[in-house]
């Protein structure tokens, strides 16, 4: 259960965080690239971890080693789509919103089934004791605040600090149950590899749970305090508009009243030399 922990820690970032970017309206491109970075790190990488972090089980590190397939297919998956939006995105804006409103409701509905088909799928597991549930569901939200508040300290923006927050606490959880199905079919690990399943699967489960929850309160923060905030700022800036507009139109009474034409000063000017006379 340890290495199975261990094994989803140092996998490379999912493809969940680049929705959960995109629909908290966060920099995509930046969450982009960091999948692509961390993916492309971990064909080294995740190796050497596994292996630094499990030295107490020697024999079970040496095998724990990510096939380059599983990295290729992670990286194509995750650049050819993303290289499609990019041309689309180019060439026709329009087809392009309405083909990533399609998409939206189809991530949501595949991300809600898989959900459910894991429950099914995998029900032995979820009737684990509280410790893996507690690591499996303390990990990424404790790994979300934490990415939030590095990007903070590093006077990030607002949008990179929620990209960063949601790259750190998002991990390719099929990468990882590929590496432990792996062990299991080459009848590697001993009795205990089955239950290095028990926290990946439960960490697949637990963020996508965690970041519905935070996308929906993300979605309710912005209809319900700053809309009250744009309401407001929308009076104040009437109120002062006013008054600015109050203040102009006296000083143009002002000005008005004081004012005398050209013409009218030389009628004067005559009237007043003819009645003064020579």
């Amino acid at each position: 259960m340890a290495i199975g922990t261990i094994i989803i820690a140092c996998c490379p970032g999912g493809l969940a965080s680049n929705f959960f970017t995109y629909w908290t309206e966060g920099d995509v491109t930046l969450s982009v690239c960091m999948t692509t970075a961390s993916t492309i790190l971990g064909i080294g990488m995740m190796p050497w971890c596994i292996f630094l972090y499990t030295q107490s089980w020697v024999s079970m590190s040496t095998a724990v080693v990510p096939s380059y397939v599983d990295i290729i297919v992670a990286l194509v998956v995750l650049l050819v789509p993303a290289a499609f939006g990019m041309l689309i995105q180019w060439k026709a804006p329009r087809a392009a919103e309405r083909i990533a409103l399609v998409l939206n409701i189809l991530v949501n509905i595949g991300l809600a089934a898989f959900l459910v088909i894991t429950a099914i799928a995998f029900t032995p597991i979820f009737k684990s004791s509280w410790r893996p549930y507690a690591v499996a569901f303390l990990y990424p939200l404790l790994a979300f605040i934490f990415g939030y508040c590095v990007a903070w300290i590093f006077k990030r923006t607002k949008q990179q600090r929620k990209t960063i927050a949601f790259e750190t606490g998002v991990q390719n959880t099929a990468l990882a149950l590929s590496l432990i199905n792996l062990l299991i079919l080459q009848g590697k690990g001993g009795k205990g590899v089955s239950e290095m399943m028990i926290v990946p699967t439960i960490h697949g489960f637990a963020v996508l749970s965690e970041g519905f929850m935070i996308l929906g309160l993300y979605w309710a923060y912005k209809r319900l305090i700053l809309k009250e905030k744009g309401f407001a700022s929308l009076k104040k800036n009437s109120q002062a508009n006013l008054v600015a507009n109050m203040e102009e139109d006296e000083k143009k009474t002002t000005v008005d009243s004081t004012y005398v034409s050209p013409s009218v000063a030389s009628v004067k000017t005559v009237d007043e030399a003819v009645q003064t006379g020579p």
